[in-house]
């Protein structure tokens, strides 16, 4: 008796999951997406879902390089104009830039305190080069990210 059970239960477990979206617009024209209905909010047809993925190459294989190729987003993907997005952009690239100074400043901070502690016995220089790493690497981060946005 407790067979079919556990197999109807394994056969739920293995059922992909799926979410609901609605998309919800105010009065001040704000798009807000949520997993929650709302009076207002308009239910979103997201299609089938994507089929399994194909198997990744083998080990050791260089698999030969491919030409990028935009695709369009599908037909059912939320779209925005071009107005909103370059506003999406500008806000993007100003926090971007907030962080990148944030950053600048707290990698000077970092090598001013690995200068200080060269000069005095038993301090964590380790520790203190870590933190310069970090910042640098946070830096390159950044700066990859701004060039990303058009």
């Amino acid at each position: 008796m407790r067979r079919p059970h556990l197999a109807l239960c394994l056969l739920l477990a293995c059922a992909p999951a799926r979410a609901e979206i609605y998309k919800f617009i105010d009065d001040e024209g704000n798009v807000t997406y949520t997993n929650m209905p709302r009076p207002g909010a308009k239910k979103l047809d997201l299609g089938p879902l994507p089929g399994p993925t194909p198997p990744s190459p083998p080990k050791g294989s260089t698999p030969a390089a491919k030409p990028r190729v935009s695709t369009p987003s599908p037909a059912y993907f939320p779209k925005v104009d071009a107005g909103t997005q370059r506003r999406r952009d500008d806000m993007r690239r100003q926090l971007l830039m907030q962080e990148l100074a944030s950053e600048q400043r707290n990698l000077d901070a970092a090598r001013r305190a690995l200068a200080e502690a060269g000069r005095q016995p038993g301090a964590d220089l380790n520790r203190l080069a870590e933190a310069v790493r970090l910042h640098e690497k946070n830096i390159e981060m950044l700066n990859k990210e701004l060039a990303l946005i058009r």
